[in-house]
C-alpha cells in the first residue's frame, strides 16, 4: 500500500478509537452525574463510610487549630493519631488534650520544610507507631503582604513548608500505600489555590501548587492501575485559626476550625476527591472563567471586597501553622 493511503487508513482507526473513547466518556458522564446528585442528596447518615479505626492517621500542622480538631475526630473514629509540627508546647497540649478523653495520640516535633528531618522522622514513626495509612498535609503559612514587601527569606519559607514539603512527606509514605494498593492522601488547600487573593502571591502560588501536585498525583496513581489509594482535595475559605488575624470578608464569615476539620474528616470516611468549603463557593468559581477579566476584578474588588478585607490582616507575633 501506498505511503498516502496507509495515512488515510492510520487517520480512520485513530478516528475511529477516539469516537468509540468518546461514546464511553459520555455513558460514564451520564452515570457519573447521576451518582453525584444521589449522594448530594443522600443524607450523611445513610451514606457508606470508609472505617478509619485502627489505621494510623498522621497530621502535619497537627498541634493546633484544625490539626488539633481533626486529630480529636479520628481519635474518636478510634484512629491511632499521630501529629507533626514544629511548635513542642503545642504538641504537648494536644497530646494531653487527647489523652483526657482517653484516646491516646504520639506527636513529634517535626519542621517539615527539612526533607533530612522529614525522612529521619518517618523512619521514627514506622518504628515506634507502624506504616501511615492517611495522611493529611494540613501545615501552612502566611506572610499576607502585597508582593513588593515580602522578605525573600519569607517567600523560601512559604514554598518550602506550604508546597515542596508534602514532596517529601508523600515520598516517605507512598511506598508502603503503593506496595498494598491502600491508603488515603489529603491534601489542604485553599479557595486562594483556585483564585488570587490580595497579600497572597506567596501563599496562593503555594496553594495553587498544592492543587498541581495533588492531581498530578492522582492521575499517576490511577495511570498505573492504584486505584485503592483514596486521594482528597480540600480548598477551604479563609479559617479563623490567627493566620488571617484582622480580616473580615464582605460575603462569606470566615470558617471555624472545627467545621473544617469535621468536614475534612467526612471528606475521608467518604472517600470524596474534592471539597471545597463552603460548597456554595462552587457556584462562584466558574465564573472566573465565563465572565471577561475586568468583570472578574469589579465582582472581586467592588461586590466581594476581597483586597479591602484582606488589607485589615493584623499581624500578631508568630501564627502556628495549619
Amino acid at each position: 500500500m501506498s505511503k498516502p493511503g496507509l495515512l488515510h487508513e492510520n487517520l480512520i482507526d485513530r478516528f475511529k478509537s477516539f469516537l468509540i473513547d468518546l461514546l464511553i466518556f459520555a455513558w460514564h458522564s451520564i452515570f457519573n452525574i447521576i451518582e453525584s446528585l444521589y449522594l448530594t442528596i443522600l443524607p450523611d447518615a445513610w451514606r457508606h463510610k470508609k472505617d478509619v479505626s485502627g489505621q494510623i492517621v498522621l497530621i502535619t500542622g497537627g498541634a493546633g487549630g484544625v490539626g488539633r480538631e481533626m486529630a480529636l475526630n479520628f481519635a474518636r473514629l478510634n484512629a491511632r493519631v499521630v501529629i507533626w509540627d514544629i511548635n513542642s508546647e503545642l504538641i504537648q497540649q494536644t497530646v494531653e488534650l487527647l489523652e483526657d478523653e482517653g484516646y491516646s495520640c504520639k506527636g513529634y516535633r517535626v519542621d517539615i520544610s527539612d526533607r533530612d528531618m522529614v525522612y529521619q522522622m518517618a523512619e521514627k514513626l514506622k518504628e515506634e507507631v507502624g506504616h501511615v495509612d492517611i495522611l493529611v498535609n494540613n501545615a501552612g503559612i502566611v506572610c499576607c503582604k502585597p508582593f513588593w514587601e515580602i522578605p525573600d527569606r519569607m517567600i523560601e519559607s512559604t514554598y518550602n513548608v506550604n508546597i515542596i514539603s508534602h514532596y517529601w512527606t508523600v515520598k516517605a509514605f507512598l511506598p508502603n500505600m503503593m506496595a498494598n494498593n491502600r491508603g488515603h492522601i489529603v491534601t489542604v488547600g485553599s479557595v486562594t489555590g483556585l483564585m488570587g487573593a490580595y497579600g497572597c502571591s506567596d501563599y496562593s502560588a503555594t496553594k495553587y501548587a498544592c492543587n498541581g501536585l495533588h492531581e498530578s498525583l492522582f492521575i499517576d496513581l490511577r495511570s498505573h492501575g492504584y486505584t485503592g489509594i483514596d486521594m482528597t482535595l480540600i480548598c477551604p475559605y479563609y479559617i479563623n485559626t490567627g493566620m488571617f488575624n484582622g480580616v473580615r470578608p464582605r460575603l462569606f464569615p470566615m470558617l471555624e476550625p472545627k467545621y473544617v476539620a469535621d468536614q475534612i474528616t467526612g471528606a475521608v470516611q467518604k472517600r470524596q476527591t474534592w471539597c471545597v468549603l463552603p460548597g456554595s463557593l462552587k457556584t462562584l468559581l466558574p465564573l472566573k472563567c465565563l465572565l471577561p477579566a475586568k468583570m472578574c476584578w469589579e465582582l472581586m474588588s467592588r461586590v466581594i471586597r476581597g483586597p479591602d478585607s484582606m488589607m485589615l490582616f493584623q499581624r500578631k507575633g508568630k501564627v502556628p501553622a495549619g
